[in-house]
């Protein structure tokens, strides 16, 4: 199976996942990758092959790019990629409409059909996945007692409770959110990025997240728990149909009962490791990027045979 996949080049991007995905696919179908804009059609003549499926890529900088033309007046099945549901909506509907993208793949269910109810039909969820070779146990020793990283601000309010009731306690590390943009090797180390941040999980026993305002099944929830890191952090239900069960993966909390449940965590360790455990062999047997480009692929085959 032939498959385009347009995007921009992502390696070096805080959120590598969809560069790793370009990797597994490229291991299991015949893959061409195109960078720029243009006219589909134009693109097409300069392959060597006609491609099965096309798959595009274009929200990761905040504006639709690379902008590609055209698609609606071909005959080629073609699948968009959303990565922020919230932003870009205007632009993302209007190109889904103008260019007749009959499929799009989204990780987060609940809120794209609440942003798109009319692409309900058109929704394909492709939920979040990690790297086993990156987010794994390294075995660091366990010297962080309760951590959290990531944004602080209105659309986290648990976040806020967090790093406000633990401001001035000496057992809490909070590393601020280093923003979405490209980054260096060196940079990478510096603001907890890739290798540095999966160490840096790996060192808690706790770590806390949230899935903001609008109920995001957000990647910490995957990170922390293939980290093999005790996860505390809310429960809600498109977690749960992801298979993230409550007290047995992870610890569920809210902001009134955060506090206690990580005191008792943190002197229970058996109770700790317990969980820590099954939530690091359920995320590395159900959540990781083979088996996610596994999905995409057998998904795509199935639209392709149609």
């Amino acid at each position: 199976m032939h498959i385009l996949f347009i995007a921009e080049d992502t390696s070096r991007h805080l959120n590598k996942n969809f560069y790793y995905l370009e990797q597994e696919l490229a291991k299991r179908v015949h893959l061409t990758v195109w960078r720029k804009p243009g006219h589909i059609s134009y693109i097409l003549k300069q392959l060597g092959a006609r491609p099965d499926f096309i798959l595009l890529l274009n929200d990761m900088n905040h504006r639709i790019s690379p902008m590609i033309k055209g698609l609606a007046h071909i005959d080629i099945p073609a699948g968009l990629f959303v990565n922020d549901v919230h932003r870009l909506t205007k632009l993302r509907k209007n190109f889904i409409e103008k260019n007749q993208i009959p499929y799009v793949f989204t990780a987060v269910r609940d809120q794209f059909l609440a942003t798109y109810p009319e692409f309900e039909r058109k929704m394909e969820w492709l939920p979040h996945f990690v790297h086993p070779d990156i987010y794994n146990d390294y075995k660091m020793e366990k010297d962080i007692d309760l951590l959290m990283m990531g944004a602080v601000n209105d659309i986290y309010p648990l976040r806020q409770r967090i790093l406000n009731a633990y401001h001035n306690d000496a057992d809490f590390v909070y590393h601020r959110h280093p923003g979405y943009r490209d980054f260096t090797d060196k940079e990478e180390s510096q603001y907890f990025i890739g290798q540095t941040y999966a160490q840096e999980l790996n060192r808690a026993k706790i770590f806390f997240t949230s899935p903001s305002i609008l109920y995001y099944p957000v990647i910490k929830y995957f990170e922390a728990l293939a980290c093999r890191t005790l996860l505390l952090a809310s429960s809600f239900k498109e977690l749960e149909d992801l298979g993230f069960i409550p007290n047995f993966h992870f610890v569920p909390i809210n902001e009134h009962n955060f506090q206690e449940k990580a005191a008792y965590y943190l002197v229970n360790q058996v109770d700790r490791q317990k969980i820590t455990d099954q939530g690091y062999r359920f995320i590395h047997t159900r959540h990781t990027i083979q088996q996610r480009a596994d999905e995409l692929v057998t998904r795509i085959k199935t639209i392709v045979d149609q």
